[in-house]
C-alpha cells in the first residue's frame, strides 16, 4: 500500500485550481522532494495531504484512507512556526507539545510519560541538554530541530515538511539536513519535504517532483534533474551540474508566470 497516492488530484482556493490533475505514487519509507518555483502549489499540495486544507477533487490517499481520516499518522512542520514568543516555553515543553494537541491535554499538564518522550526526541535531534532553555532563546537552526522533535514526539508515520532548511545560515542547514536524514536511517519514516534548494537533501531524496500547478516530472533524482526540465520552470540561468556522481541543482529565485534564475 503507498504511503501517499494521488489520481488526477485538483486543489482549488474558492473555486479556483491551485494544483492540477496531479497522480502520483510515494512507497512508504521514501523521501520525495518536492521543488517548483513560488506559487507553484507546493504548499498547498502539503497542507492537502495534512488535511489542512480540503478542498480538492480526484483521488488522495495516506496509507489507504481519505487524508482527514488518517491525521494520527501524520507529523507536519510548517515553513514558519506559530508560537507565541511572549509565552515562555521550554524547549521541551515545545516537544512536548506535539503529544498534547493529539491527547487534549494543556501544556502545563503534561504527563510524565510524554516528558520521557520528548526528551527522547529531544535527544534523537541532538538537543537534549537544551530542554530547560527557553525556545525563543535558541538559534534558528535549533529552533528548527526542536520543531522537528515535536512532529516526531507522536510517533507519525508520515512527515510533511514545508521548507525546513529555508532562513537557516549554512552551518544550521547540515544540522537540520544531518537530522532529515538520521529520520529517514534510523526510524524509516516516509517524508514530503518542500525545498528551494535541493542540494542537500538530494542523498536522502528516492523521489523528487517538479510541481508547476501541474506536474512536470515526478520519479527519481538523476531521471527529474535535468538540464531541460529544470530550465523549463525556473528559466535559461537553470541548470544541473553532475560532480563526482553526484547532481548540483542550480534554480536561483523563481516565480510563476516570471521566468528568471539568479547567478549561480
Amino acid at each position: 500500500m503507498p504511503a501517499v497516492k494521488a489520481e488526477n488530484l485538483t486543489i482549488t482556493y474558492n473555486g479556483k485550481p491551485a494544483v492540477e490533475g496531479v497522480t502520483f505514487e510515494l512507497e512508504e519509507g521514501e523521501t520525495l522532494l518536492l521543488l517548483g518555483p513560488n506559487g507553484a502549489g507546493k504548499t498547498t499540495l502539503l497542507k492537502t495531504i495534512a488535511c489542512f486544507h480540503r478542498e480538492y477533487s480526484g483521488e488522495l490517499k495516506v496509507f489507504g484512507r481519505p487524508p482527514c481520516n488518517a491525521r494520527e499518522l501524520i507529523g507536519y512542520v510548517p515553513q514558519s512556526h506559530s508560537l507565541n514568543d511572549r509565552v515562555p516555553l521550554t524547549a521541551l515543553e515545545v516537544v512536548a507539545m506535539g503529544g498534547l494537541y493529539r491527547r487534549g491535554f494543556v501544556h502545563f499538564k503534561i504527563p510524565p510519560e510524554l516528558i520521557e518522550k520528548a526528551a527522547k526526541a529531544l535527544d534523537f535531534v541532538g538537543l537534549l541538554d537544551f530542554g530547560d532553555r527557553l525556545f525563543r532563546e535558541l538559534s534558528g537552526g535549533q529552533r528548527q530541530r526542536v520543531l522537528l522533535a515535536r512532529a516526531l514526539v507522536s510517533n507519525p508515520r508520515l512527515l510533511l515538511l514545508d521548507e525546513p532548511l529555508s532562513a537557516l545560515d549554512p552551518s544550521a542547514r547540515v544540522e537540520v539536513a544531518g537530522v532529515l536524514e538520521r529520520i529517514k536511517r534510523r526510524k524509516g519514516i516516509t517524508m514530503v519535504i518542500t525545498t528551494h534548494d535541493v542540494n542537500p537533501l538530494l542523498e536522502i531524496g528516492d523521489r523528487v517532483m517538479l510541481l508547476s500547478k501541474r506536474l512536470i516530472a515526478f520519479g527519481k533524482p538523476e531521471e527529474v534533474l535535468k538540464d531541460s526540465t529544470i530550465k523549463s520552470i525556473y528559466g535559461p540561468l537553470a541548470r544541473v551540474v553532475p560532480v563526482e556522481n553526484k547532481l548540483f541543482c542550480i534554480t536561483g529565485d523563481a516565480h510563476l508566470h516570471r521566468h528568471g534564475g539568479g547567478a549561480p
